[in-house]
């Protein structure tokens, strides 16, 4: 587990505007989770490549804070920087890119709210990256279950050069995506900044009790929202496995409230 600043434990969390991307890395590093959500306490791995000597790793809730819309949770020591290998199609069949990288660190949530993450990368030099991350609620009852569509945030994410809907140069598109692999923050999970994170933040703001998953949390676990006061599928969410679609037909015949906060879903 990588030595860090540990903040958890702190009375009254200091918002702060700093988990923003200012400066793009443009490539310059990349980094995906070994889990896109898990329960508190769940040790995820973090995987970085990166053309910079090293980098700082951030993780911040998002939330209605004062002083602003996120809060410090972890931070993680000055680390070396180093260039993984490049992307493969795995199976080539389906056109299906993957990041065969180990993993650079292991951050501990232990003692981290459920919320909406946002882990954010520095380079020595300045350029940043981010990534997504949701701490899950242990069960939706009583509350309002916030729930990004994960899989729609890959089914659009390019990187790599392929996506479900378009392929490299003269090739055909994906016929299935991996998480393995970073979001391709312009088009793979800009939904993240631009529909799930203002839904997050009016919520907060609201003081209503909540609970926070990714849509495949519903797929592992359809019981995931039994006795929910209300269900939020936020922004554009079109796949769902039969399993999501039953936890939440399950949870609206039990007198759930459902919103779409978005259209082709």
């Amino acid at each position: 587990i990588t030595p860090a600043v540990d903040l958890t434990a702190q009375p009254d969390p200091r918002g702060t505007e700093e988990w923003r991307v200012t400066r793009p890395a443009a490539g310059r590093i990349s980094a995906y989770t070994t889990e896109i959500s898990a329960p508190p306490g769940t040790e995820v791995g973090l995987k970085v490549s990166t053309r910079a000597g090293g980098y700082r790793v951030s993780a911040f809730r998002i939330g209605a804070y004062r002083g602003g819309t996120g809060t410090l949770v972890w931070r993680s020591s000055f680390l070396a920087g180093e260039r993984q290998a490049d992307p493969v199609l795995d199976p080539v069949e389906t056109r299906t890119v993957v990041a065969p990288w180990h993993r650079s660190l292991t951050i501990d949530t232990d003692g981290w709210q459920p919320g909406y993450y946002v882990l954010k990368l520095v380079t020595g030099s300045g350029w940043q990256t981010a990534v997504p991350y949701i701490v899950s609620s242990p069960s939706a009852r009583g509350t309002v279950a916030l729930v990004a569509p994960v899989t729609t945030w890959q089914a659009y994410n390019e990187w790599g050069g392929y996506s479900l809907y378009a392929g490299a140069a003269g090739d055909r598109r994906s016929w299935a995506v991996s998480f393995d692999r970073p979001y391709n923050l312009a088009t793979g999970a800009n939904d993240y900044r631009t529909a799930a994170l203002p839904v997050v933040l009016r919520a907060e703001r609201l003081g209503i009790p909540l609970s926070y998953f990714a849509n495949v949390d519903l797929d592992r676990d359809p019981s995931v929202l039994d006795g929910a006061r209300g269900y939020v599928s936020m922004g554009h969410d079109e796949y769902w496995t039969p399993a999501m679609r039953t936890a939440v037909e399950r949870a609206r015949d039990g007198g759930t409230n459902l919103a779409f906060l978005g259209a082709n879903t």
